[in-house]
């Protein structure tokens, strides 16, 4: 059945934790965004994640210092850390959920990452 539904209608199959992680890092990307907060809605929506779920997530991203952004109070963008640009390389370029991301974003980020490795 997930076969089938894969093929029919991505929506329908549940992503894994470690699936939502890399989704995260694919559409964070190397841009800046202005707060997690507008970063869960975009998620939410896009995906249909709840927002729990995506808390969830950005919070244990943090905690590995993949990515970094504000605590309650704070004004600071949400954005990937070195370490996660690194862990974003590494995974578009071997990730089976690559199929599963629209290909443009994958194209931007893989060339987004080799025109930055060269700096």
């Amino acid at each position: 059945m997930r076969g089938l539904a894969r093929e029919f209608d991505i929506e329908k199959v549940p992503y894994s934790a470690k699936e939502k992680e890399l989704i995260i890092m694919t559409e964070l990307g190397y841009d800046e965004i202005a707060t997690a907060t507008s970063f869960v809605d975009y998620l939410c929506e896009k995906y249909g994640f709840s927002r729990s779920s995506i808390w969830y997530n950005l919070k244990r991203l943090k905690e590995k210092d993949v990515l970094d952004f504000a605590q309650k109070g704070e004004t600071k963008p949400i954005s990937l850390t070195r370490k996660g640009v690194g862990k974003l390389r590494n995974c578009v370029a071997n990730h089976t959920l690559a199929n599963r991301i629209p290909a443009q974003q994958i194209v931007h980020n893989q060339f987004v990452a080799n025109a930055s490795s060269i700096y």
